[in-house]
């Protein structure tokens, strides 16, 4: 009965320290919301208060500080394994 307790107890911790690392690693990040423009052929910043439909392409994006990159530049490559 006591390892059930401890368990549970071990299962909670868990699930409260995961919510939190979410939301302080996760939920603060910069994220832009843009939205296809035909107008334009790109895509374009979504202000705040704009509708957003179905049929509109969207893409939720994360902004990264560029300065923070060697000089020599990063490599984007796809991890196959």
């Amino acid at each position: 009965m006591l390892e059930l307790f401890l368990a549970a107890v071990c299962v909670s911790f868990g699930f409260v320290a995961g919510s939190w690392f979410k939301a302080g690693v996760y939920d603060n990040q910069p994220w832009e919301v843009f939205r296809w423009d035909y107008q334009i052929m790109a895509y374009r910043p979504i202000t705040m208060g704009s509708m957003m439909h179905r049929e509109d392409k969207i893409i939720l994006a994360l902004r990264l500080d560029s300065d923070e990159f060697p000089a020599e530049g990063i490599r984007y490559e796809f991890d196959d394994e």
